[in-house]
């Protein structure tokens, strides 16, 4: 089935403002709680988002990708897509609610000591609502409504925004953790608000069996995801056993600011696994020469590759001047943390876009095995530069351990295109006039077309 697939580019840049909304939400909080509280507010603040993450994470079988493979594939309609996710999302939430509070309370006394456990409740509290919203987005990237996608993250990220900072100031940590329900609980009414119109107009016809597929893609993504959240998540939680709340709140902070370099390349990737599993799709039933659905995935690699020095730039930027300016002489240590994630920040952002590619080409056993031997080293790097040097062992070893998984990444991705090194890593005059390409279609831009 021939399908006109609406400007990749426009995609990209519509997720790169919806991938900066919850940096800015999270960085406006740490900042008002830097202000307020100090680095101890931030640091108790990060252990509860993370806990809330990755309750979130372990429960939520990774239907996320499974739902966007399927759908983008024209395999399950939106109607069922949306009904069924949302009583998965609200089911599957309460379940990690109450595995994060027992996880909480087995820890309280080292991990989390020092926060209540009503404000874990009220934290994980938000776990039902967020996965169902989750689940939204995957639907509408998987059928390429970016208008939709972005508003429905700019309303969670708002809501975050207003309600967390505007608590924080007047009641502090407490205040801040509100946020997290009611942004979550915005983000799933407008997901139904988005959905039902949608669902109206579709006029795919189920294949049947769409859910049972999307779970068995979905826990190969998932299996890695859980992976990689020992590189994303247990530096925090490891940290936090052996040092003070006010050192985990100096690195959280490094971890913000130089996590902006994932805005561009996670924007790309977030576009581009539907659009490389849609084009799979359609080269499989003839519609789209192979070559073609090499190019497109080609030229998004070099975008990645051609996006890392402006990133690099921007970032040195933040940490020179909004560190100083922002958060004040407490968090002097933040810079210097920063500078030694930069690098491995950078690979591993390339390195999204190289997994994105090879999951939507239906590889996502090998997203699994390459989360695994990365996981394997991040650990063993934790557990050996974190109890002895604290916020500058967990810096070192997460920049070491984000550059291995991009290396893997790299393997994996030429076992599955066997794309050359030049034409998917060296980028082309042709890249950089895509650059005023995409301004002349911003000024012609009109929602749906």
């Amino acid at each position: 089935m021939s399908t006109r697939r609406r400007h990749l580019g426009a995609g990209a840049a519509m997720s790169v403002v919806v991938q900066g909304g919850p940096l800015a939400a999270a960085a406006f909080l740490s900042i008002v709680l830097a202000r307020t509280i100090g680095p101890s507010g931030n640091g108790r603040f990060a252990l509860l988002a993370t806990l809330t993450g990755l309750s979130g994470m372990v429960v939520s079988l990774g239907l996320s990708a499974g739902i966007t493979y399927e759908v983008s594939r024209h395999r399950w309609s939106v109607r069922q897509a949306f009904r069924t996710s949302y009583v998965a999302g609200f089911g599957l939430g309460l379940v990690g609610f109450v595995g994060g509070l027992i996880v909480f309370l087995l820890l309280h006394d080292s991990v989390f000591r020092g926060i209540g456990t009503d404000l874990a409740i009220v934290a994980l509290a938000s776990l039902p609502p967020v996965l169902a919203y989750q689940f939204a987005d995957s639907i509408l990237l998987a059928r390429e409504r970016y208008e939709g996608y972005a508003a429905l993250e700019l309303s969670h990220s708002a809501t975050l925004l207003v309600v967390g900072a505007g608590l924080a100031i007047a009641y502090g940590l407490s205040g801040a953790v509100v946020g997290l329900p009611a942004a979550a609980l915005v983000g799933s009414v407008v997901g139904v608000l988005l959905l039902v119109p949608l669902a109206r107009r579709d006029t795919v016809v189920d294949k049947g069996e769409s859910l049972a597929r999307a779970i068995r893609f979905g826990l190969q993504s998932w299996g890695a995801n859980l992976l990689q959240q020992i590189n994303y998540r247990f530096d925090v939680l490891i940290l936090a056993a052996f040092a003070t709340a006010s050192d985990v709140g100096v690195y959280s902070v490094a971890l913000t600011l130089t996590s902006v370099a994932w805005v561009l390349p996670q924007a790309l990737q977030t576009v581009l696994f539907p659009r490389v599993a849609s084009l799979d799709e359609a080269t499989l039933a003839g519609d789209v020469s192979a070559e073609e659905s090499d190019a497109a995935l080609a030229k998004a690699v070099r975008h990645g590759v051609l996006l890392t020095l402006p990133t690099a730039v921007i970032i040195s930027l933040l940490l020179l001047i909004a560190v100083p300016l922002l958060y004040g002489s407490k968090f002097h240590d933040t810079i210097w943390l920063g500078f030694i994630l930069l690098p491995g920040t950078l690979l591993l952002g390339v390195g999204k876009i190289l997994g994105s590619g090879v999951t939507g080409r239906g590889y996502p056993r090998y997203a699994l095995y390459g989360s695994g031997a990365s996981a394997a080293v991040a650990l063993a790097l934790y557990l050996g530069l974190i109890p002895p040097f604290h916020a500058w062992g967990a810096a070192v070893a997460s920049s070491l351990a984000y550059g291995f998984g991009a290396l893997l990444g790299l393997y994996f991705f030429h076992r599955v295109t066997a794309l050359g090194f030049r034409e998917s890593f060296v980028p082309r005059a042709e890249d950089v006039a895509d650059y005023g390409g995409l301004v002349r279609l911003a000024r012609a831009w009109r929602p749906g077309h």
